[in-house]
């Protein structure tokens, strides 16, 4: 196994999706350690001492190695642990902690990367009901591991008792929760007998990427009666040579190619740890998660009349907003009139042009990036402030919260990331209206206006990146971008910053964001633009920003 003994690594930083970093490198049995290490300390301060710690891995070659360091060390603080038998997917131990162990759950440790590409490794926390960790609950962690990364070692207390460990595999059990879904709880049900029919004649692929998603969705579509075909079954550590297993352009080729040539009507894909979706129409054409949460938030609130809040990220499309102010009665699940998202609120916040309110949701709860922030929003008033006490039933109050980097989840659902639900209820939704998903989102357009959009991953050194970012902030200061005037701008200097512009038609559904990557070293620019045209002038001019760099 080559790993090496030590790392020189200090400092943690355990962000939106935990700790990751490069196998043999800045991910080393020490780090690993540490890191587990100042999890168990967050358990034992949290009064959990003695439940049980759930651990699984991804698919990737030595994942199992460092869930086997972390198990070691849960178990010498004295936790109980569940252990995956094989790979698993991240939503599945969401399930497994929140549903089936319930009350006796400690939290749920998953030594993965997720999407990242091959030689990067991870550790992601989730809370004892599946929750993604919150930033107070990150922030600890990551602190107390850079204390032991710096040798400071006098807070550790060893258990006097060896945790009791466990070998499981919720893969049925979960899977049999997904085909129940909403039959005798909050969650939105399925229609299988539809699915059946409209599918009984037809082809679905799933790209199962040499994930942990394996068979996973299989084993619903033959309950359901769901015709298939899978690439990228069999397991592979390396990942098949796929660079990154992830269900988005430019990696799902293959499964664009699939749908093509066996004239399938859709393809489902997975990344590694099955918490990301990726969805192609007939013909081979990939279709962009911003348009499936489009599409979804049609369906689910306007359609078929569900109520909920509707979340999402400030750098997904806004055509949500248009979306959710068409869903009838849902009043109680909308932000309170002129309240200013959480990242306006921040005291760093600057708004160089326009006012505070200009990019203000009234229908859509617009959080930072993150589905941990997403998953937040129920528990939340109609002023963004989170509540002392959430209801109970807080899962319940969310319709649908998603994100433009493939993450979903719904109501009553696990309270993370679920690639395999987002497929399914995409599936559902195919057949309710009964066409091919292109048409349904020009459908979706026609009623609530156009949207394009567009992704752009920047290579930026890492001293260029604030300098960068601050240059659309400078830009939105002076009045005009890519040759359109700025209606709004603001944002926080060398973190992100967010544009409004208005397109020589006077529409003012054009926007700009960029950030960091929380997880790679990018930059991330979204664009939003009424017009095909107008996104191409935004795409141009960020290209030749980036290539003066």
């Amino acid at each position: 196994m080559p790993t090496r003994p030590s790392s020189s690594i200090t400092t943690i930083t355990f962000g939106t999706s935990g700790y990751r970093g490069r196998w043999g490198r800045d991910y080393t049995e020490p780090v690993v350690r540490d890191i587990a290490q100042a999890i168990c300390d967050y358990l034992l301060n949290e009064g959990l001492a003695g439940k049980t710690v759930v651990v699984g891995y991804d698919s990737r070659e030595f994942a199992d190695i460092a869930a086997g360091w972390c198990t070691d060390v849960a178990r010498r603080n004295g936790f109980i642990v569940h252990l995956t038998e094989r790979d698993t997917p991240t939503p599945a131990l969401a399930f497994y902690a929140g549903e089936v162990l319930g009350d006796d759950a400690a939290g749920v440790i998953n030594c993965t990367s997720s999407h990242n590409p091959i030689n990067w490794h991870g550790i992601k926390f989730s809370l004892a009901d599946g929750s993604i960790s919150p930033p107070r609950t990150t922030n600890f962690i990551g602190a107390r591991a850079t204390e032991y990364r710096k040798g400071d070692r006098g807070r550790t207390t060893p258990s006097l008792s060896f945790g009791q460990l466990v070998m499981i595999d919720p893969r049925d059990a979960y899977c049999r929760w997904l085909l129940d879904s909403g039959t005798s709880d909050c969650r939105i049900p399925l229609d299988h007998a539809r699915m059946r029919q409209y599918y009984g004649d037809k082809l679905v692929i799933i790209d199962e990427m040499h994930g942990t998603g394996r068979e996973y969705l299989r084993t619903v579509f033959d309950a359901i009666g769901i015709p298939y075909r899978v690439i990228h079954a069999e397991r592979d550590p390396r990942l098949g040579g796929l660079h990154a297993a992830n269900p988005e352009e430019p990696h799902i080729r293959e499964l664009k190619e699939a749908v093509a040539e066996t004239g399938a009507v859709l393809g489902v894909g997975l990344d590694t740890d099955a918490d990301r979706y990726g969805i192609v129409d007939r013909g081979g054409q990939y279709i962009e998660p911003n348009a499936i949460l489009a599409m979804l938030t049609r369906y689910l609130g306007v359609d078929r009349k569900l109520k909920g809040c509707i979340a999402t990220t400030f750098v997904t499309t806004h055509m949500l907003e248009r979306i959710a102010a068409a869903i009838e009665g849902n009043d109680a699940f909308r932000p309170s009139p002129g309240a200013l998202p959480t990242h306006r609120r921040d005291p760093g916040y600057q708004v160089v042009r326009g006012e505070a309110t200009g990019m203000v949701t009234e229908n859509v709860f617009t959080v930072l990036t993150g589905l941990k922030y997403v998953i937040q929003v129920p528990q939340m008033d109609g002023n963004y402030d989170l509540l002392d006490d959430p209801p109970v039933d807080w899962r319940c109050r969310l319709l649908i919260g998603g994100e433009q980097a493939s993450g979903l989840t719904s109501k009553g659902h696990v309270p993370d990331k679920d690639g395999m639900w987002a497929n399914l209820l995409v599936l559902d939704m195919a057949a309710y209206y009964g066409k091919p998903l292109r048409e349904i989102w020009e459908e979706t357009q026609s009623l609530f206006g156009p949207s394009n959009t567009a992704p752009i991953n920047l290579t930026v050194p890492e001293e260029a990146k604030a300098p960068f970012i601050d240059s659309f902030l400078a830009a939105g200061k002076q009045g005009t971008f890519a040759d359109l005037p700025v209606v709004f701008a603001g944002g926080i200097s060398g973190k992100y910053a967010e544009l409004m512009l208005r397109d020589v038609s006077g529409n003012e559904d054009n926007f700009v964001h960029i950030r960091p990557s929380g997880t790679e070293p990018l930059i991330r620019v979204y664009l939003e633009a009424a017009t095909e045209s107008v996104l191409a002038q935004l795409v141009d001019t960020i290209n030749t920003m980036a290539a003066a760099l």
